[in-house]
Formats: C-alpha cells, structure tokens, sequence
C-alpha cells in the first residue's frame, strides 16, 4: 500500500477541484437542469423540477448589477406576455444580504417569481460566471440556452428563443449568447460576490469602441484585485 501526503496548498486545491466537480455546470444543451433548491421570499422552498411541463426563464441576478436593472423590466413584461403560453420567470439572487434584496426590488418592482439561495449552490451547479446570466429551460426540465449580459441584443434574443420553445420548437445553432474570456468571473470569488467591482463602466453596452474601451477597463480592474494571478478574473458585470 502506498501512502501519498500532500501539502496543505495541494490538498486545498484537490478540496477545491472536488467541490466544482460536485456541482457540474449544466451549459450545454439537452441536459437536464441541477437539481437545485430557491426559496420563495416568503421562504418557502420550491425546485426547477416543480415547475416542469412550462417553459422557464432562469434568471441569475444581483442587488448590484446594473444591468440586471435594465434586464427586470424586459423579463416582467415577457412574463405578463407569455403566461398564457406556459411560460414561468424566476429571477434568482445568491445574495445573503436581505436588505439589498428588498431595496432593489423596491426600486425595479416586478410580478414574476424572485427566489433566493444564499448557500450560492445554484450558481456553481450552473457554472453562472456573469451576471446577468439568463438560463431558458424546456417544458422537459432541460436547459436550452443560455445568455450572458442584459442589454437589449441579448433580450431580443431571449425573447425569440422563449417563442420558438412556448410554439414547440428547437432552438437554432447559435441561439446562446456568451460574453467574452476577459470578463468572465475566475479564481475562488465568483461572479455573483464581486458587487465591490460593479459599477457603471463594467457595463459592456453601447457602439463596437466604447466595448472595447469599456472591457479594457474590466480587465485592468480585475486583473489588479488578483494581483495578475488566479484570484482574478471577471465580476461578469456586463
């Protein structure tokens, strides 16, 4: 029998590798969804697997991030659009900080169903690395796509997609949307905690060279609260 010891370093990786694996993102179409729990604001829980036989609109948001704000009014209005149809819009927050939650939803109200998971469990089972981060699941609990970012592009994209689904159709090659290498969210702070970097600027709206501009920026601003190394990465404030 052979016996391997690791150093502290090595066995924090290995740790690290397995908690990721546990949680295998579901990115890919045709694959069923994680099985998650959210709870309702009233704290009841609920799971994605009750709310088969709709077509869902999975949407990952934070109290912070601007364009989550622009996104809330577009999804409360396909919601009031499609309900009929068999569509469920669920906005889900990994936030902790009840305070923020209630504030930001005081300030951009909605009608459709808002759950919370403060474990942080449904954003690494989704391997969510932006926010916003839009996932459309099928009436048979599977993901269909998934889109990155909030601005209107991407929503009209969401909004042909839910149709083609709700109509009983399969949606194209190319349909998802995914926001460029730089700024997804790397390292051990993920994406849905890096409020303290989201402003203004991290949004990636706007003509080709204010982008460009805009996410040369990002990069700087992340690369530096990583020192350059694996700590970095992007909020995903796109």
């Amino acid at each position: 029998m052979i016996s391997l010891r690791l150093p502290h370093a090595s066995l924090r990786a290995l740790a690290t590798l397995l908690l990721l694996t546990a949680f295998s993102p579901a990115t890919h179409a045709g694959e069923a969804t994680p099985d998650i729990t959210m709870y309702a604001l009233d704290g009841k829980p609920f799971t994605l697997a009750s709310l088969k036989g709709k077509v869902v609109v999975l949407d990952f948001w934070a109290s912070w991030c601007v364009p989550c704000r622009k996104s809330f009014p577009f999804l409360d209005e396909l919601q009031k659009k499609h309900a009929n149809e068999g569509l469920q819009v669920v906005g889900l927050t990994l936030e902790e900080d009840g305070d923020a939650v209630t504030g930001f939803l005081e300030s951009v109200p909605v009608n459709f169903t808002i759950a919370r998971d403060a474990s942080e469990r449904s954003g690494e089972a989704f391997g969510v690395v932006a926010m916003p981060t839009t996932f459309l699941i099928d009436r048979e609990g599977r993901v269909a796509a998934r889109f990155e970012g909030g601005d209107k592009s991407v929503h009209k994209k969401v909004e042909a997609a839910v149709k083609t689904l709700l109509a009983g159709g399969t949606l194209p090659p190319g349909t998802e949307v995914r926001v460029a290498a730089s700024v997804e969210a790397t390292g051990e702070l993920k994406a849905w905690q890096r409020g303290y970097l989201a402003d203004p600027i991290m949004n990636l709206d706007g003509d080709p060279l204010t982008r460009v501009i805009r996410e040369h920026i990002h990069a700087s601003k992340e690369g530096a609260s990583g020192d350059g190394g694996a700590a970095g990465g992007g909020c995903g404030c796109n």
